[in-house]
């Protein structure tokens, strides 16, 4: 078993294509299915703010202008197309209130709304059909790396029914859009390095142009392959080396307008990040055992992990008859992938895939051990390492279904069916649930809502953090009809006698504290978070 030749001459077997071809089939349709039950989460909710054309300034203005009780529609503009606001008002958003994300993305779905509608389900449309577009990008990456179709199409089989490309193709974000830019900029590199001329280096200058412009990690992935071009180029001064070069350094020089405005603004856009940089976990060992447990997750997922998007312990990861096997197999996974391709002889090119999710994904990790935070755990941030892992899982799976002896393609096979068929279980799961453990707060948002529904009279208090303002934009979706009092933190305003129910989703306002000590309302905790002030809390006026 150590002829890797032996794999690259070999065509797909008949029943491998049948059985792909399938899942594709499949995939497609989980992926466009029930578009619309999940929550619609607070990130997407600023998707929404983006393709209104108003800015955070505009709401925040909208929220401390008001006297007295507003309805929550008055926040529907924000969540919607204006026909008196266009492109630029979108982009202008992202510079002055969104600077740390790119406009690509948030320029495309705004078009798209234009056309296919801004509901849910019309905006998380454009990252199902982008999602698609996964499966040729990744079919020509595994052909660059090691001349297989079959590694191809085994790896289109895994990631038809990964459970994270389901969640990432019904999110009304830019992380479609972002694995398409990676695998397709890393299969450019490789063909222009194979066929050197002027053509494949401007394919490869504009793809690395568009991740820019797409996710500012992208930056992780040219690092990535700088390393790989010069060791391949075995460290001297070639012709290859320069036209990397002239790419990479044309690619940064469009992304200049942009990285102007990001410097320009920087301090919003630290702002809204530093929430990462907090140390939450302070054992090493833990975090190291939350990130193998999430390498599990691009294969199967039972959405057993907690929604909240602060995660401080191993035991929010879901029971521990689910976690520590997730644990054994991540680590199994990876310790047999290192030893295989150290054992079986492997071309130049394969270096690349171990580069591509090894180098973004350590660096995180050594972030975050060193300086504390939480980037190394969000799984948006670890998608060159899943794409990754599922390649060289495909290699392998194919390199064994390719062998001459019989009991090393039942091996393979085995195997294959294995993953598909977990894989598949978390389909189904998906497809069943209304809240998915990736949207932060999801279930939070849910359980609010439901709680004021069934309230007769509510009145929710307000403040124009973005925190807060981010839950009232998603639940604007699902709560028509309730009325808001909008308050600074230090305002105490009199409460409106027509009320029965007043809800607080943060406690820190001179209000709550206010009417904790009031005997006409008695205090019911509904919802604390971790970490505070957040929650959903309850005063219930008491009949005289």
């Amino acid at each position: 078993m150590d002829n890797p030749q032996l794999l690259a001459s070999s065509n797909p077997p008949t029943w491998l294509k049948i059985l792909v071809i399938s899942l594709i089939g499949l995939g497609i349709f989980f992926r466009f299915a029930h578009l619309g039950q999940k929550t619609y989460c607070c990130d997407e909710s600023w998707t929404s703010v983006a393709i209104s054309g108003h800015t955070v300034a505009e709401l925040k203005q909208e929220v401390s202008h008001h006297q007295g009780t507003i309805p929550i529609t008055t926040f529907d503009k924000y969540q919607h197309i204006n026909s008196d606001r266009g492109v630029a008002d979108t982009v202008n958003y992202l510079i002055t209130s969104d600077p740390q994300h790119p406009p690509l993305y948030y320029v495309m779905v705004r078009l798209w709304a234009q056309v296919f509608g801004d509901s849910p389900i019309g905006v998380r449309s454009l990252s199902a059909l982008i999602n698609l577009l996964i499966f040729p990008s990744i079919y020509w990456l595994c052909l660059e790396l090691f001349e297989s179709p079959t590694v191809g199409w085994v790896a289109m089989a895994l990631i038809a029914v990964s459970p994270l490309q389901l969640f990432f193709a019904q999110e009304a974000r830019q992380y479609s859009l972002w694995m398409v830019e990676i695998l397709v900029s890393s299969a450019a590199l490789l063909r222009s390095i194979r066929q050197e001329n002027k053509e494949n280096w401007a394919v490869y200058t504009l793809t690395l142009a568009l991740g820019l412009y797409t996710h500012l990690f992208t930056v992780l992935v040219m690092i990535a392959h700088g390393i790989y071009v010069v060791i391949q180029q075995q460290f001297s001064l070639t012709k290859t080396l320069l036209n990397y070069l002239v790419g990479t350094i044309a690619a940064f020089l469009m992304f200049l307008p942009w990285l102007i405005a990001i410097v320009t603004h920087l301090s919003t856009a630290l702002e809204l990040t530093s929430g990462w940089a907090i140390r939450r976990i302070d054992n090493p060992f833990e975090l190291m055992a939350i990130f193998l447990i999430r390498v599990s997750r691009t294969f199967f997922d039972l959405n057993f992990t907690s929604d909240r998007i602060v995660f401080n312990s191993l035991a929010m990861e879901g029971y521990l008859f689910y976690s520590i096997p997730t644990l054994i197999f991540s680590l199994f996974l990876i310790i047999y992938l290192i030893l295989f391709f150290v054992k079986v002889p492997q071309n130049k090119t394969s270096l690349l895939i171990f580069l591509l999710g090894g180098l973004p994904s350590l660096l995180l990790v050594i972030y975050d051990l060193i300086f504390g935070g939480s980037r190394s755990l969000q799984v948006r941030y670890q998608l060159p390492l899943y794409l990754s892992l599922e390649i060289i899982v495909a290699y392998v799976l194919a390199f064994y279904i390719s062998q001459e002896q019989t009991w090393w393609q039942k091996i393979g096979q085995f195997i294959i069916v294995g993953l598909l068929i977990v894989g598949l279980v978390s389909d189904v799961k998906f497809f069943q649930a209304e809240n998915w453990w990736t949207q932060s707060d999801s279930k939070f948002i849910k359980q609010t809502s439901q709680v004021i529904n069934q309230s007769e009279k509510p009145l929710l208090i307000i403040n124009n953090s973005p925190v807060n303002l981010g839950g009232i934009l998603t639940l604007s979706h699902y709560l028509p009809k309730v009325r808001l009092l909008p308050i600074a933190d230090s305002e105490l305003l009199p409460i409106p006698q027509n009320y029965s129910q007043i809800l607080f989703m943060q406690n820190n306002s001179s209000l709550f504290h206010q009417l904790k000590q009031d005997k006409s309302y008695h205090l019911k905790v509904i919802k604390v978070l971790n970490p505070p002030p957040g929650g959903l809390w309850q005063f219930d006026k008491v009949e005289k």
